[in-house]
């Protein structure tokens, strides 16, 4: 793996360990380079840090609004995502509770713009399935709400459960979500 990768799975780490009061003196120590030699490939730590949250802005958002063209997959591809390492889920918990303030007007913004883009997408799937009398005619803003609360729901009791304890049941919870919002119950 390249230096510049190395460095930037190191930040990864120690955000979502310690938020921006990671040193790049601990990332370099990591990665088994001098700090200096950071410089080569960032010019500051923000530099550092804007290069890690936009590459994971853009695995979760982009990567899989790319490959979704349905609620469950894009159900299943949020967890597989998150399933790859929970230290996934503490950056993307630190990063939105208490984000870097060199970032607000920037990424955070980003972020927020991705959301939404998020949402309309789950909207739109839901209208089509509606169309379709897939799903039962209702507010599609409404079923959207409460397909993201029940996503957001899931992320959260993972950081409060054991992890095990909750993704056992991602398949049931699916169903009833699923039967809930279906023309044929």
């Amino acid at each position: 793996m390249e230096t510049k990768q190395k460095l930037m799975d190191s930040a990864f780490r120690l955000f979502a360990d310690k938020g921006t009061e990671f040193s790049l003196t601990e990332v370099a120590s990591e990665v088994g380079i001098q700090k200096a030699s950071i410089y080569a490939h960032f010019s500051s730590k923000e530099d550092l840090l804007y290069a890690v949250i936009n590459r994971e802005i853009n695995q979760y958002f982009l990567e899989i609004n790319e490959h979704c063209d349905d609620l469950k997959s894009m159900f299943v591809m949020i967890f597989d995502y998150y399933d790859k390492s929970l230290t996934k889920l503490y950056f993307w918990k630190r990063l939105l509770l208490f984000p870097p303030k060199a970032f607000a007007e920037t990424l955070i913004a980003k972020i927020h713009c991705l959301s939404e883009e998020r949402f309309q997408m789950v909207k739109d799937i839901i209208q089509t399935n509606m169309d379709k009398g897939v799903i039962r005619c209702q507010d599609p803003e409404s079923v959207a709400i409460s397909y993201t609360a029940m996503t957001h729901g899931l992320l959260s009791s993972i950081l409060i459960y054991q992890p095990e304890d909750v993704t056992v049941h991602f398949e049931e919870i699916w169903e009833n979500f699923w039967r809930g919002i279906c023309s044929n119950g």
